[in-house]
């Protein structure tokens, strides 16, 4: 199969396909893209094949505003390549989506029940947030089994956003996406707090960065992301 320029505004959207040009024309790529290949063809793979880079295609560079960094895809087989998104939207499956929605919930809706909160996060990506897992595929069942080959496609991917003169916000949630803080650059924002993939089940995760990053979007923007 041929991995291409076309191939890559399919796959990406064409100004993610821009700033990436140099990554993706190298032979580093390439090989990433036969592994993938024969993963999907022996083994049980998430998310689908289709969805790998939903990140890029919901969340097109002109628009991007925030990056929200997880680890890998659900194990569970309701990844949609979107970091906490779940495929199934009429139900949460992952403890984590879970205290996502229960902290806005809390925040925004106190009393009440929010009905319309969007289960795949495909809402938040199409507003400009980039839902970036640092691993962009897994094997069925095997933690941090593809987290190795993607390493240097998601440190691109990084570094170009970090660079950018456009002022981004980066959600760091948990301490190895914390690890990021000294490189991301001062004119950027940083909102950190514990990741929900650590919050106990039984515990509420009481996280204060929506209503933060909506203050921060009202003066970059004059707008907030509806969580």
């Amino acid at each position: 199969m041929s991995f291409g320029k076309q191939f890559w505004i399919d796959e990406l959207g064409e100004k993610w396909a821009l700033q990436l040009k140099d990554t993706l024309k190298s032979p580093y790529m390439k090989k990433l893209m036969e592994f993938l290949g024969t993963e999907y063809a022996l083994n049980k793979v998430y998310p689908p094949k289709k969805e790998i880079f939903n990140a890029f295609k919901l969340c097109p560079w002109e628009e991007l505003k925030i990056v929200i960094l997880g680890q890998e895809p659900h194990l569970n087989g309701e990844a949609n390549g979107l970091c906490y998104g779940d495929r199934n939207t009429s139900i949460f499956h992952t403890t984590s989506l879970g205290k996502i929605y229960d902290c806005i919930e809390k925040e925004y809706y106190p009393g009440g029940f929010y009905l319309d909160f969007d289960f795949s996060l495909e809402s938040w990506a199409k507003q400009g947030v980039l839902l970036l897992n640092t691993t962009l595929t897994t094997r069925a069942g095997e933690i941090s089994s593809h987290k190795k080959p993607w390493k240097k496609f998601v440190s691109k991917v990084l570094n170009e956003v970090n660079e950018s003169s456009t002022k981004t916000i980066f959600i760091l949630w948990g301490k190895e996406a914390q690890l990021l803080t000294p490189y991301i650059k001062k004119h950027n924002q940083i909102i950190s707090f514990d990741s929900p993939k650590d919050c106990g089940n039984y515990k509420d995760w009481k996280c204060s960065n929506f209503r933060e990053v909506d203050e921060i979007m009202l003066k970059l923007y004059g707008k907030k992301i509806k969580w």
